[in-house]
């Protein structure tokens, strides 16, 4: 089973409002949250902004375990700018969707199986007996139907906000990264509905 997502968002300046931190949202193949992942996180964005892949004006302060914070899951807080909540949203639907696919990769040698028992129009051969009998299907069968279902109940319950963080960061062809103010997305996202 392959590893899961961590992400973080790293705020560039925490003595700025809340209303204008700007940040960089990092992802690292990980199991959970832990302080080598957070000290991965940072290193991955003292790295970028080494490469001048980040503008040279971010993080003149530095980057303290303040600026760090986990949003690979979600977690209601009032207090969280759309934007925030956004990328805490964005983070676990990443996640899902990397469970989602990885089941379905793993039950890709049981289509054979399923379709001839749902079809109903030829016996199961004698590898295809052992394959249906083995405990392990029953399980990847389940893990393919939990996971679409997670993602669905998910994608469901979301409230639009993740949209905002591909306004915020924008990767062009060449991997350039737009760095924009959470005020200014937010207004333009507001303009936009009121169109």
């Amino acid at each position: 089973m392959s590893k899961g997502i961590v992400s973080y968002l790293i705020v560039d300046n925490l003595e700025k409002p809340p209303g204008s931190r700007e940040g960089v949202i990092v992802r690292l193949f990980g199991r959970r949250d832990s302080p080598r992942t957070r000290e991965a996180a940072i290193d991955l964005v003292r790295h970028l902004w080494e490469e001048d892949r980040l503008p040279a004006e971010r993080f003149a302060n530095g980057i303290t375990e303040e600026s760090i914070m986990a949003v690979s899951e979600p977690t209601p807080n009032a207090d969280l700018l759309p934007v925030e909540r956004g990328a805490q949203e964005l983070s676990h639907l990443l996640n899902l969707q990397v469970s989602h696919q990885q089941a379905c990769h793993d039950a890709r040698p049981l289509v054979s199986v399923v379709q001839a028992v749902l079809e109903d129009k030829r016996p199961l051969s004698p590898e295809e007996l052992e394959i249906a009998g083995d405990r392990k299907t029953a399980k990847t069968l389940q893990k393919v139907a939990s996971t679409c279902a997670e993602l669905t109940r998910f994608r469901e319950s979301m409230s639009g906000d993740a949209k905002l963080v591909l306004d915020i960061i924008r990767a062009d062809v060449e991997g350039e990264v737009e760095v924009v103010s959470p005020k200014d997305v937010t207004n333009g996202a507001a303009k936009a509905k009121s169109k």
